[in-house]
């Protein structure tokens, strides 16, 4: 039947199919996205996107996967082992999925890497092992860092920490990431020593703190000055510290591009004419 066949015997079908013809694509545009599977600890963290995570360091493809740690063969290096060839570094966590250790170290002027291992209470870095594992068999000197959250009870943080990172694979000390305050700046500042003070007591050395220039000069001045500081400025010149405190490394890029990582990574480098003997675990 002709249209305007249609139009002259049943006008009201005929607008009632235009009707239906203008709604479809708005109908379609408005259908709700499938909403992502999450780990279990949304509840408690809003896992919508990584809390340390920046703008210009994208996560790897959903598809990727660590590689089994039984793939991962070759020579392995005792704990304590201090590369001193160069003075740079990177840190890694999943956002820079599977990385080629061997690739990575023959074309990268680093010696030293930290990798995430935890966060919280609950969070593990699903690739943590597989990348202790290729660092330190690439002869990189490894430590290990744990983000640190604000009104997550000290105790439950270490516990996680704990679990995951263990002495007989650091050659470096641990790192804690400090990216978040609380709510009220005595308690923050209290909790964070007692957090800091547990994991010095369980692994008997001072941890490596690590935040931002503009981060540690509206907390942490005159703070923590027996505690080695990583300290992340990208404006192409290093980080000035309010009270004058010689830091040891300086985080100066978020968004390197390497041989052997298929992500951006972070880039750091020994300041003041410091060594990593001073972290070595």
């Amino acid at each position: 039947m002709t249209r305007h066949a249609i139009i002259k015997t049943h006008p009201a079908k005929y607008l009632l199919l235009v009707g239906l013809m203008l709604c479809v694509p708005f109908i379609i545009q408005a259908k709700e996205p499938t909403k992502k599977k999450g780990n279990g600890n949304e509840a408690a963290y809003n896992l919508n996107t990584e809390p340390d995570a920046l703008p210009d360091k994208p996560a790897p493809a959903r598809h990727v996967r660590p590689h089994p740690i039984h793939q991962l063969t070759g020579r392995t290096l005792g704990a304590g082992h201090i590369n001193t060839k160069y003075a740079e570094g990177i840190d890694v966590s999943h956002y820079q999925g599977n990385i080629n250790w061997d690739l990575l170290v023959r074309n990268a002027k680093i010696s030293y890497v930290y990798i995430k291992a935890t966060e919280g209470a609950e969070i593990k870095d699903e690739f943590y092992a597989q990348n202790v594992a290729g660092a330190r068999r690439a002869g990189l000197s490894v430590g290990s860092y744990h983000f640190y959250r604000p009104q997550v009870p000290a105790q439950q943080q270490l516990q996680n920490m704990v679990s995951v990172v263990k002495a007989s694979e650091q050659d470096l000390v641990p790192i804690i990431d400090i990216e978040h305050a609380g709510r009220n700046e005595a308690r923050f500042i209290a909790d964070l020593k007692a957090f800091i003070e547990l994991v010095t007591q369980h692994y008997g050395k001072k941890p490596m703190l690590y935040t931002y220039q503009n981060f540690y000069n509206k907390h942490f001045v005159g703070l923590f000055p027996d505690y080695p500081w990583m300290i992340a400025c990208y404006g192409g010149q290093p980080a000035v510290l309010n009270d004058g405190h010689n830091y040891l490394i300086w985080q100066y890029s978020s968004s390197s591009q390497m041989q052997g990582i298929p992500a951006r990574v972070d880039r750091s480098r020994l300041m003041f004419n410091q060594s990593l003997e001073r972290i070595r675990y």
